[in-house]
């Protein structure tokens, strides 16, 4: 059996992936799976380990922790915190060059990584650093000297469920607010539940994956659609309102507020995964073989009793 490392394993798309390889007759069969976390202690690690998968504390941002966690590593994912301060794309960029050098000193064969479109190369200049901290990353990736693979996830369904969530007004009213237009359409995906789905397709087939990036969303909605969806599942009225960027994160910490109000713009002006988002989302769904989430699907579970 090959061993396939999972760098983040405990996050929404590590679970997910890890869930999807230990579970799946064939994947399981072909690989060992290694969870790497910051913190064997946590009760999501515990979990893991519980289910009879080697779980080693590492991490990213200590170099001699590395080594141990690759060990006759074959396949290695790697997932990345975004965390909003002044270091974000320091510090991101740093962790996976760690881990990408350690994985060609350990031999190992194939790499895939939680990847983003590089914002500034598409939006003249502009930057979205949350987005190019992972692209200039892929870019160091694609040039060591073993096999690569991307994984770009779209928005999260998640986000409706926290910092997108409907809303309360004093009339019974809800309201979802950001700063793009309500018809701008906006790729989702459920990633605790999806992303595994995805990464199933390159483990299964990694040689005529190799190189490839997938845009992995089930398809697009716009903030109208998503109101609408959230207000027939829940049976309450939901409407997107339009807001200033200026107030819209300040609904933030400052570090973060400005970041997501330029990301949204970028949503907006050029799209979510670049101009030819549609046609990307489009190939990436049919190269995957598992049944995908659809937000109607995720807001009849999780939206149905919004308070």
């Amino acid at each position: 059996m090959s061993k396939l490392v999972i760098f983040g394993a405990t996050g929404q798309q590590g679970r997910s992936i890890l869930d999807t390889v230990h579970n799946d007759p064939n994947l399981s069969k072909q690989y060992s799976i290694r969870a790497i976390t910051r913190d064997t202690s946590q009760s999501a690690a515990k979990e893991i380990a519980k289910q009879g998968i080697e779980t080693i504390q590492a991490d990213a941002s200590d170099p001699a922790s590395l080594p141990a966690a690759l060990e006759n590593a074959h396949t290695v994912i790697i997932i990345t915190t975004t965390t909003y301060d002044a270091d974000l794309k320091a510090r991101e960029y740093s962790q996976v060059k760690a881990v990408g050098d350690a994985a060609v000193a350990a031999g190992a064969k194939y790499l895939i990584f939680s990847t983003a479109v590089h914002s500034a190369a598409l939006w003249n200049g502009r930057a979205v650093d949350a987005f190019d901290s992972k692209a200039e990353a892929e870019e160091y990736l694609r040039s060591l000297p073993l096999k690569t693979a991307f994984f770009a996830p779209s928005m999260f369904m998640q986000n409706l469920t926290t910092m997108m969530a409907p809303v309360p007004g004093p009339d019974g009213t809800y309201t979802i607010a950001s700063v793009i237009s309500p018809d701008t359409q906006i790729p989702l995906i459920d990633v605790a539940h999806d992303s595994g789905k995805y990464i199933a397709a390159i483990l299964a087939d990694p040689e005529n994956t190799a190189g490839i990036t997938l845009h992995a969303a089930t398809g697009l909605y716009s903030f109208a659609e998503i109101a609408a969806i959230i207000s027939r599942v829940s049976g309450k009225t939901v409407n997107y309102v339009k807001i200033p960027e200026e107030v819209y994160a300040g609904f933030m910490k400052p570090e973060q507020g400005a970041r997501v109000a330029s990301m949204m713009r970028f949503f907006e002006e050029v799209g979510y995964f670049g101009p030819n988002t549609p046609k990307l989302v489009d190939r990436t769904v049919k190269m995957v073989k598992a049944k995908l989430t659809t937000f109607e699907e995720f807001a009849g579970k999780y939206l149905v009793n919004i308070q």
